[in-house]
């Protein structure tokens, strides 16, 4: 195991200098996830403004990252998010995270705030700031264009903020990979760029891979993984053919796939939005998210008739679907690629603005938004051309549209009578996973540490949903506990969490050998991924987070399910925090125990 380089970059000063991050700690925390949040705690202060220079904003690689290993095309992102108020990391796919690894580099973290509109050019280890006044207000694909062609190196990666994050719109997201629009979507990152005044980076490509700490054990890894795949032709056709989107159907006859505003189970329009159903009318490519994916799941969409003629998208993806179409009662694909065309050039997370949009809705039918306050604007449920435009206001920051870029939680403070069905945890809308009825998912949706967050902790719905065993109470704290640990270590690795499906905790002990030369046993890994998790939850408890914040949207605590499978159900959810709590060394408040910061290393 080597030391880490941190590449820091201050937006104030203009200066820059490398940082080393200790091996011990490199073989502590893994990288990734892991390492953001070691750096996280470290270096903000408690009560940091988010969008204050003093944040910093960190992207990640792991030790999958620069070499060419199966499913390893991600970077991750961290920061204290402006949308919560808490710890943040965020996931996408692309190259950034290879090309900081190829470049010696295990982060980049940038701080300070630019006197002028700024971008970053990064190369062989030295950072040169440049001017993006002539970029700021472009959209997310044409400024990374634009600082590409600037910058001299055609084949680097790229990422930028598009208008939303400009105006520190707190659901603003940072785009990478030009037109694939691949997104750090969740919890406002691209407002914490915004407010440093930074459009951009650009990372120069070095000119091929590190090498791996053991090149035999890493080929072999790849045929392994090879194996695995043909023993699942299934899951890979599936993927292929139909993306993260593929059993929505299913999803809906569990009871899982929200509908209205998280109101309702039953979606008559399931078909015409759900990827498997509608293969002929809406023809999708087939691309991978990025390199050495070696069964891609994602799908390039145009529309080629009908209003929306001419948008295109890479996506959408399930979360996109649950978020723009059921949950806003629309069952119009080609509405929903539109929608999803303008969050991706304007910079904007599909999810929370999809459930900004249905909180809207439910405002409006309800009495609570008038038709003036709407700007004229028919805001039902079902109205797709409604949710198009009312997506394309929260984009350009008009009206109504201002507010709601800011997320359910601050709108409904504006808007009184509305706080019971603003859906978040935290202040993040969530994935979607309705929970009444599936007593792990909801504990999770609770836990999490950046809030409504499907990822973070795993994802028990489909467990539960699959086993039968939702409406269970005992054993949810030893399942979320299990779910957490493997979601994190691959976030670590840094993986495809979508593999995980195939490959499971077995692949990460070869990967690490063979990529760094670190052995690592089941219980060194459990170790490793506890840490992590506490330590996100040390971070949000010094915020002044605890037992309280722990909590679910009134709607799904007091309002029983209105229909579908689990009709009548409401979350019982103290009890599961209760049963959480212990299982991960926790008391009665949430706070590690003293016996498990000891056991992990950590102080509190």
């Amino acid at each position: 195991m080597k030391d880490g380089q941190l590449l820091v970059a201050d937006l104030s000063k203009r200066s820059f200098h490398t940082e080393t991050i200790p091996a011990q700690i490199m073989a502590d925390y893994v990288g990734g996830r892991g390492l953001v949040a070691h750096l996280l705690y470290g270096k903000v202060i408690p009560g940091t403004d988010p969008l204050g220079p003093q944040n910093p904003l960190i992207f990640v690689a792991g030790p999958a990252q620069g070499l060419s290993a199966p499913y390893s095309p991600k970077t991750v992102l961290g920061t204290k998010s402006p949308l919560t108020g808490t710890y943040l990391y965020s996931v996408a796919s692309g190259s950034f995270g290879h090309d900081l690894a190829r470049a010696g580099l295990s982060g980049l973290m940038i701080t300070g705030s630019a006197q002028e509109p700024t971008y970053l050019v990064v190369e062989s280890g030295r950072v040169s700031f440049r001017s993006a006044r002539h970029l700021w207000g472009k959209k997310t694909v044409e400024a990374q264009q634009a600082m590409v062609a600037d910058s001299g190196h055609p084949r680097a990666s790229v990422l930028a903020i598009g208008p939303a994050g400009e105006r520190e719109a707190l659901l603003a997201a940072i785009v990478t990979e030009g037109e694939r629009c691949r997104t750090f979507g969740r919890g406002g990152p691209g407002a914490v760029m915004g407010s440093k005044n930074l459009k951009g980076v650009v990372l120069a490509r070095e000119a091929s891979n590190k090498a791996a700490a053991d090149p035999q054990a890493f080929q072999d890894f790849w045929k392994w993984v090879n194996r695995k795949l043909k023993e699942a032709p299934m899951w890979v056709e599936e993927r292929r053919l139909y993306g993260t989107g593929a059993d929505m159907v299913t999803l809906l006859k569990q009871g899982i796939l929200p509908v209205r505003n998280w109101q309702s189970a039953v979606f008559p329009g399931v078909e015409k939005i759900c990827p498997a159903t509608t293969t002929e009318e809406y023809p999708r490519q087939s691309v991978a998210c990025g390199p050495y994916c070696p069964s891609p799941c994602s799908h390039i969409s145009r529309i080629e008739s009908g209003p929306y003629k001419g948008a295109r998208t890479e996506g959408p993806e399930y979360e996109t679907y649950y978020a723009m179409g059921s949950n806003c009662g629309v069952d119009r694909m080609d509405a929903i690629v539109a929608a999803e065309e303008i969050c991706d050039q304007y910079g904007l997370d599909t999810m929370s603005v999809g459930l900004a949009i249905s909180f809207a809705m439910e405002c409006y039918e309800k009495g609570l938004l008038s038709s003036q306050d709407a700007e004229e604007l028919d805001l039902r449920f079902g109205n797709h051309a409604a949710m198009v435009e009312m997506t394309r206001r929260i984009a350009e920051g008009q009206g109504l549209g201002r507010l709601l870029g800011q997320g359910t939680r601050v709108a409904s403070r504006e808007i009184p009578g509305s706080e019971e069905f603003a859906i978040n945890m935290k202040g993040m809308e969530p994935g979607g996973y309705e929970c009444r009825g599936l007593n792990g998912q909801a504990v999770q949706f609770a836990l999490s540490p950046r809030g409504g967050c499907h990822h973070a902790l795993g994802l028990p719905a489909r467990a539960e949903a699959a086993r039968g065993t939702g409406r269970e109470t005992t054993g949810k704290g030893q399942l979320l506990k299990k779910g957490a640990v493997d979601r994190i270590l691959y976030d670590c690795a840094i993986l495809c969490t979508f593999s995980q499906a195939i490959l499971g905790r077995e692949a990460l002990p070869p990967l690490l050998q063979a990529a760094w030369g670190q052995s690592y046993s089941p219980e060194e890994l459990d170790k490793v991924g506890l840490r992590i998790l506490t330590l996100e939850r040390l971070f949000n408890l010094r915020e002044g987070l605890g037992r309280t914040d722990d909590t679910l949207p009134g709607r799904l605590l007091k309002e029983p399910m209105a229909d579908g499978p689990n009709k009548g159900l409401v979350v019982d959810l103290e009890p599961l925090k209760d049963d959480a709590y212990a299982a991960l060394g926790w008391d009665f408040e949430g706070r590690p125990t003293a016996a498990t910061l000891r056991e992990l290393g950590l102080r509190s």
